[in-house]
């Protein structure tokens, strides 16, 4: 790989998921000091099936070999949607038109994240959990629930929903609030369960597919590789799920949602083996504007930052996309001016990602409030779960491109507007309630501006 000069910053990096280890190679690229802690022992994947488009991709392909690794493992499918009773609505390509996205198994794409990392050489601590973040004027530092204190340049806060860097973000602790949803998910080897004649033929003729499979009150994502086959299958949260990768239930209770649905569904949850599989509930927060700490020594990375609903398409991208501003804004302000740096990422970043999070929403209640009479006028409506506009964007370039401007404006107040967000739509600021309330009331929420 080809690094830039060295910036001098020293990150610590708390959290080695996807966003965390795309920020590491990415830091390393651009010439930062990277060390990462991940609290638990060893990176045994957890999966499922991620979307990550195109828009979180054209930085990737500057890290040597990468894009190629990536390519390998992907679905080479299109997106397939079915309606539950096994109606086929349609094959749409994924990607922007120009540049192809990639679906890819979440265990798979970590794997190749992780051996990148160990590639590069750069340093990873298991089994080191944060107990406490905390800043000074000059760095930002961990304390480990071990007694350690660790200090950096800037830490990045890459630990997820239950991140323990609000406290010093916000001066309190945030609470996550409920979606009022939640899924099960399974990930198991392929050859067991293509022994049932029923998934066998579903299959029939394709080395790989992913597909959605949308039912009343609920909906059903599923991917098959050669190696592996995985779903997902989002629910009304009945109050028993946690946010818990490691809680397992019967699948029995996953087959509730689905009674009724065609065969090929019901015989895949019972494939499950061990008929066990994972029962996470999804979590929101409202948007914060403030992502980093008063002076701008911890910064907020993805989930920690923003978590998304499954049906945004965007989660995992999204924090991608965080890595390579961040890291990009670093470089930019070097050492004497990383605060800046940080401050002017966040600026960049927020309104964005705020408004990819309400397309999931928007999405959900297509899926789940279906109007099959309308689907069978236009099947195109249901043709993609990312809009245009998340898709045709380059979150590295637009870091270069406006961070001088944008810098500017946190410090003298000149006039700045991102251009990152949907055509037409001036930022408003929303709340999760808010958006529960009009779907119980089965009142759309219509924004000004082109979200398609």
């Amino acid at each position: 790989m080809d690094r830039y000069p060295p910036s001098g910053l020293s990150i610590l990096i708390v959290g080695g998921g996807i966003g965390g280890l795309t920020f590491a190679i990415e830091a390393y690229r651009k010439g930062h000091e990277i060390r990462v802690l991940e609290k638990r022992p060893n990176f045994e994947g957890y999966g499922d099936l991620l979307l990550i488009e195109c828009n979180a991709l054209h930085t990737v392909k500057k890290w040597p070999g990468f894009f190629e690794r990536l390519e390998a493992i992907s679905y080479k499918t299109q997106r397939n949607v079915k309606k539950y009773d096994g109606t086929w609505i349609g094959s749409w390509p994924i990607g922007d038109g120009v540049n192809r996205s990639a679906a890819l198994n979440r265990s798979e794409l970590h794997g190749l994240l992780w051996d990148y990392v160990q590639e590069l050489g750069i340093k990873v601590d298991f089994d080191k959990e944060v107990d406490e973040y905390f800043e000074t004027d000059t760095h930002g530092g961990v304390a480990l629930a071990d007694g350690q204190r660790l200090t950096a340049d800037i830490v990045v806060a890459a630990d997820g929903v239950g991140s323990k860097s609000w406290p010093l973000v916000l001066g309190q602790k945030d609470k996550p609030t409920s979606s009022g949803f939640a899924c099960y998910r399974a990930t198991f080897p392929a050859g067991p369960a293509l022994e049932n004649p029923i998934i066998a033929k579903e299959f029939e003729g394709h080395v790989d597919r992913a597909s959605v499979h949308i039912g009343p009150g609920a909906h059903m994502v599923v991917g098959k590789t050669e190696r592996q086959i995985c779903y997902i299958l989002t629910h009304r949260d009945d109050h028993n799920a946690e946010e818990n990768w490691d809680k397992t239930v019967s699948t029995d209770t996953a087959l509730q949602y689905i009674a009724g649905w065609e065969p090929f569904l019901t015989e895949l949850v019972k494939a499950t083996p061990g008929h066990r599989c994972t029962d996470w509930k999804l979590l929101w927060r409202n948007p914060q504007p403030r992502w980093a700490s008063p002076n701008a020594r911890v910064i907020q990375l993805g989930d920690a930052a923003h978590s998304f609903l499954p049906t945004s398409g965007s989660g995992a991208a999204m924090a991608m996309e965080d890595a390579y501003s961040l890291a990009t804004c670093l470089q930019l302000g070097g050492k004497s001016n990383a605060p800046l740096a940080v401050r002017v990422h966040n600026h960049l970043r927020f309104e964005r990602v705020s408004c990819a999070q309400k397309m999931g929403f928007h999405h959900r209640e297509k899926f789940h409030n279906t109007d099959w009479d309308e689907v069978a006028r236009n099947p195109d409506i249901l043709s993609k779960t990312t809009a245009d506009w998340i898709m045709r964007h380059n979150p590295e370039q637009y870091a270069y491109d406006n961070y001088d401007s944008c810098a500017q404006h946190i410090l003298a107040g000149k006039a700045f507007q991102n251009t990152n967000i949907p055509p037409g739509y001036k930022y408003e600021p929303w709340t999760v309630q808010e958006l529960m309330d009009a779907s119980d009331r089965h009142k759309p929420v219509i924004d000004e501006g082109d979200w398609s």
